[in-house]
């Protein structure tokens, strides 16, 4: 087991090194970013596997998005009757996408425009858009889009629209690498309600995986194409 902890380990810096020697500017290198990049997934993933009270948080928000599946399952079979009873369960007519996997997708994009509503995302991004900024000292735009992408998804966006038109390819760069590193929580829904019956705690994973993937993002993509 030690061993392939020090592949994965190893595994970081070739995937680095491998982005550097794509890079668009090699001799630009930001070292601020790459350095606290590195330090706070790893800071992250020591909390994981080395601090016991990590696993009763992540129990937590996997428990969490369990019940509003339920909550999600229990009103779309109040819709479309049987047709929403998932695959496996007695009277199931077998997977179908539209009233079953689609309507836990609009059900969690509500559930996010609620929490926009209360002012509960907003007050998170701002507080990661405020830490990334501070310790990589990447641009304010940038920082708010990837913090976003952690909770909302490639709509996040959206939060920078009118900042687009005035952003240098390094930082859309950095946009569209978040991305794609992180997951939206209408699929981190989709994900849970097809596997949590194989994996039980596959949301706090899904999360867990998602945050340690914006800063990662953000290194990867100012090694590939650095600022300028």
């Amino acid at each position: 087991m030690e061993r392939y902890n020090l592949v994965s380990f190893a595994g970081l810096f070739v995937l680095m090194f491998l982005a550097w020697t794509l890079s668009a500017h090699r001799k630009v290198f930001n070292l601020r970013v790459v350095f606290w990049g590195v330090v706070v997934q790893l800071a992250f993933g020591a909390f994981i596997f080395l601090v016991p009270a990590s696993s009763k948080v992540f129990l937590f928000f996997s428990d969490t998005v369990v019940k509003m599946l339920q909550a999600a399952r229990a009103g779309a079979q109040f819709c479309f009757g049987f047709l929403s009873i998932p695959t496996g369960e007695s009277g199931s007519p077998g997977f179908i996408l539209a009233f079953q996997g689609l309507t836990t997708v609009v059900f969690f994009a509500t559930l996010m425009e609620i929490l926009y509503f209360l002012r509960v995302m907003p007050f998170l991004i701002k507080l990661f858009a405020r830490f990334f900024t501070w310790l990589m000292n990447v641009s304010g735009a940038e920082a708010l889009c990837v913090s976003s992408n952690i909770f909302v998804g490639i709509e996040s966006t959206t939060t920078i629209l009118p900042y687009i038109s005035r952003m240098t390819r390094s930082e859309i760069c950095t946009i569209l690498t978040a991305g794609f590193a992180t997951i939206a929580s209408t699929v981190l829904g989709l994900y849970v309600m097809l596997l949590q019956q194989h994996f039980p705690q596959i949301a706090g994973h899904l999360i867990s995986a998602s945050l340690l993937s914006a800063p990662a993002a953000l290194v990867m993509s100012k090694l590939i194409l650095p600022e300028t």
